[in-house]
């Protein structure tokens, strides 16, 4: 057998990965997320759990902190929606998945339900954040480099 068919054999019997995670926050590059994670997932016979996450730190929380509106009440209302939109059932069919919304600091709940999980690997969607937004809030997928578990997969 080539290296290439044993290669491909060993990812089709789920070895590789057997637990992959997205983290999805209902952006489009997020969407992207969950169809290269759902397609992962169904090449390794991988179970997917998708999580939500809903931001209480730097600019959410001081929007929740002056406003008389619950922002953090909202985002969790548009990554439901997002979801629910998002062809999920039509991206998942033939996967086992689950989901799950948390609120927090992004990066801590990502390396936190990872670790829960015990996750092989997460994926995330490409954030298009400019250098200042970057610094003032910090990068999460910098911090997810030092702090994940598992490999990490981000999709344009």
């Amino acid at each position: 057998m080539s290296a290439i068919a044993q290669s491909t054999t060993t990812m089709r019997s789920g070895w590789v990965y057997r637990r992959i995670m997205l983290a999805y926050d209902g952006s489009p590059s997020g969407a992207n997320g969950l169809r290269q994670a759902s397609a992962l997932a169904r090449l390794c016979g991988a179970e997917l759990h998708i999580l939500g996450i809903v931001p209480t730190s730097g600019g959410f929380a001081i929007a929740q902190a002056t406003g008389g509106v619950d922002v953090w009440g909202m985002k969790r209302q548009m990554i439901e929606k997002a979801l629910a939109e998002s062809g999920m059932g039509e991206a998942c069919h033939g996967v086992s998945h689950s989901i799950t919304i948390r609120e927090g600091d992004p990066a801590a709940e990502i390396v936190a339900h990872a670790q829960a999980i015990k996750a092989d690997v997460v994926v995330m969607g490409h954030s298009d954040r400019s250098r200042f937004s970057r610094w003032f809030a910090g990068s999460t997928a910098s911090t997810l480099l030092q702090h994940l578990p598992c490999s990490l997969l981000i999709a344009p």
